[in-house]
């Protein structure tokens, strides 16, 4: 099983309460591999880590979602600045191209 999993964009707005609304947009894809390598597109419907990472790289939230369409939208309360958000950004599944798995978050 390959995953093709992107993240598209990450936004955050600053709260009154310290914390930061981050609203980020995700695309994923699954795919199978056969014996011989020939690959097709297989229906989605895994539970995937959406994550916001701080500054140095730690978790400020990591949660399995249910990401069962191409493309997924979520809304994440965390308690600290964010500065990278994305789909599986602890690049633990087969990804095509990990490096897209997370992106840096625009702050508001």
């Amino acid at each position: 099983t390959l995953y093709d999993n992107r993240a598209v964009s990450a936004r955050a707005k600053a709260l009154p309460d310290g914390h930061y609304a981050v609203t980020l947009k995700v695309a994923a894809r699954k795919r199978k591999a056969d014996g011989l390598g020939n690959e097709k597109d297989v229906a989605l419907d895994d539970w995937i880590d959406i994550g916001v990472l701080d500054a140095d790289g730690k978790p400020l939230y990591l949660e399995k979602r249910r990401i069962a369409a191409d493309t997924a939208e979520f809304t994440i309360d965390v308690a600290a600045k964010p500065a990278r958000a994305g789909i599986d950004p602890l690049n633990e599944l087969i990804d095509r191209t990990p490096r897209d798995n997370t992106v840096a978050v625009d702050v508001e």
